[in-house]
Parts: structure tokens; C-alpha cells; sequence
């Protein structure tokens, strides 16, 4: 693994908190055994667990939780590398058995009974994406008298630059959304995504300290164009209201275009002359169309009702359902 930076380390505070374990339990393992884990129980075990033999992995998250009347461990390794890592398999089962061997050590767990399950969760966001083998025995050759002494240890794979989250997305599922973010084409669904998060958590006074680490892993990693300023959706109520002026003021701004060049293209004369600019003026009004289409199902898209988009933008209900 790469060396950690600012923006690695703001990402992985984001999955310290147990309301984006839940979220990403829930959203992305097996509904069966989601359903049966208590949320409840979910607790960092960094500290607990980790000694000298994981001091180089700190920066990955391990988490337990209870599931039916048994104890799991959630090993959470995030990748944050441009390619995938042909070493993985061979980290994971290295790491799970000196996680086994520290509990033991510290005593928190005794070698005369079973030890905990850990189920080991990888989270790529690189641009290639992940052809590595989830399991080390896809990796070594045996013959097939002793093929029952290869190892099988499998992980669990998160490929967020290429999950479907929509449906996660609408059910306010706090993994999907940071994924979400990541995936967002550019800053106006950026800007709205995280607008629209920020919203949900509002509402659970309990979800501030998570808020203050999405603002966070907004300014240290989303906000990457030093040239086209983007405003921090997760900092203060005016953001959305500076972005919707904006919004305003280019529809506003497009309606003023169209009247000039209506005026200008009935003035011209008649002829030859008179069908190029009206030619040329009716180009121009279709792509003025088009970027107000572009806005208005944006707005659309992130929630917004067509009462909403037509209070906030001044055009009448029925324009922007044809629009849209």
C-alpha cells in the first residue's frame, strides 16, 4: 500500500464511525447476515486488538460486531491506489492471521476455543478496474493428490467507481452516498449529492461529527479544481442558496438572450440575409434550450419538486414539465 496522505487519512475517518459500518454492512453484504447483526454492538477495536505485529496497518479499520450469539470481526482495508494490488490476497491472509494471533496474544481471546470469524472487506476507488483474484488459492498451483492443503481465504471486494447505487442512494444509505460522491461526472452533481446528504443528516443531531468528516473529505479530496472554486455543501445553509442564485441568473440570463435574438432575428430583412440570421439565431436558441433542460433535470434528479424548481427559477409548471 502507498503512503497514507491527508486525504487517504480523512477517508478512513469517515468509516470510524459505526452509523458507515452499519451502512456499508447493510448496503453491500448478504441481507441474511445483515439482518442478523446488531448494529448496536459494532465497536473500533484498533486499539484493543492491534500490537506490535499490525503497528504498520493502523491505518485500516477493524471492527467487531455481534451476529446471532456470535462475535464477528470486520477487517477494512481501503485501497487507494490507481491499479489494483496483485499482492492483495496474499495481505489478506497475512493480516487475518496476525489479527488471530494478537487476540491471543492480548489475551482478549483464548487458543483453546474457536476463533472469531473476520471477514475482510477490500475498498478500491482506482480507474482500472479490480481483475485481481478474491481468493490466494485462485493464486497457487497444487497437484491434485494434495490439493486439499491449498489454502482457500476469500475477501470481499468493493469496487466503488463501479457499483449501481441509486436505489442505496434513495434509501439515504450513508456508504452509497460517499461512493456516490466519488463517482459524481461533475462539480453541479458533486455539489447536489453532497447538498442533499448534508440534508439528510441534519435531521440526526447525532450525525454531526460524521458531517464535519464528509466536510472534511470534501475539501481534502471532491474539491480538486483550484480554478473553479466549489462551495463545501456540507459547511452552512447558504451553499445551496448561492448555487441556486447561480442557477437563476443563467436561466434569467438565457431568457434575456433568447428575447434579443427573437428581436433581432424579426428586424432583419427580408431575403437571403434575413434566413441566415434566423438560421443562425434558431441554433443559438437550441442549445440555449438544451443547458435549461440540462439544469432543470438536475435540480429534478436530486429531489427537487417541479413546485420547488418553478418558486425557485420563475418559469411557469408547465415549461418545465416540457422541459423535462
Amino acid at each position: 500500500m502507498g503512503t497514507i496522505t491527508d486525504s487517504d487519512h480523512s477517508y478512513k475517518r469517515l468509516f470510524s464511525h459505526k452509523e458507515m459500518m452499519a451502512d456499508l454492512i447493510s448496503g453491500f453484504l448478504h441481507p441474511e447476515f445483515a439482518s442478523s447483526c446488531d448494529f448496536a454492538t459494532l465497536k473500533r477495536c484498533n486499539g484493543s486488538y492491534v500490537t506490535d505485529d499490525l503497528r504498520d496497518r493502523e491505518d485500516d479499520c477493524i471492527w467487531s460486531v455481534r451476529y446471532d450469539d456470535r462475535t464477528l470481526i470486520i477487517y477494512l482495508l481501503i485501497e487507494f491506489q490507481s491499479t489494483p494490488d496483485p499482492t492483495m490476497p496474499i495481505r489478506i491472509m497475512s493480516y487475518m492471521a496476525l489479527l488471530w494471533q494478537d487476540l491471543i496474544r492480548t489475551g482478549r481471546h483464548s487458543a483453546r476455543r474457536p476463533l472469531p470469524g473476520i471477514l475482510p472487506i477490500v475498498l478500491y476507488n482506482g480507474e482500472s478496474p479490480w481483475n485481481v483474484p478474491d481468493d490466494i488459492g485462485a493464486n497457487i498451483l497444487m497437484p491434485d493428490p494434495i490439493l486439499r492443503f491449498r489454502p482457500s481465504v476469500p475477501y470481499l471486494v468493493v469496487d466503488e467507481l463501479r457499483l449501481s447505487l441509486h436505489h442505496l442512494v434513495e434509501t439515504r444509505n450513508l456508504a452509497a452516498s460517499l461512493f456516490g460522491l466519488e463517482q459524481s461526472s461533475g462539480n453541479d452533481d458533486l455539489f447536489l449529492l453532497g447538498q442533499r446528504l448534508n440534508a439528510w443528516m441534519k435531521k440526526d443531531p447525532k450525525l454531526d461529527p460524521l458531517r464535519g468528516d464528509f466536510s472534511l473529505f470534501f475539501e481534502n479530496t471532491l474539491k480538486t479544481d483550484e480554478y473553479k472554486p466549489l462551495p463545501n455543501p456540507f459547511c452552512g445553509e447558504t451553499m445551496l442558496a448561492e448555487k441556486v442564485k447561480r442557477w437563476t441568473a443563467e436561466l434569467k440570463a438565457e431568457a434575456i438572450a433568447e428575447g434579443k435574438a427573437e428581436g433581432k432575428a424579426e428586424g432583419k430583412a427580408e431575403g437571403k440575409a434575413e434566413g441566415k440570421a434566423e438560421g443562425k439565431a434558431e441554433g443559438k436558441l437550441e442549445g440555449k434550450v438544451e443547458e435549461r433542460r440540462t439544469i432543470l433535470r438536475r435540480m429534478k434528479a436530486f429531489g427537487m419538486s417541479i413546485g420547488e424548481i418553478a418558486e425557485i427559477t420563475g418559469l411557469p409548471e408547465d415549461e418545465i414539465r416540457h422541459l423535462i
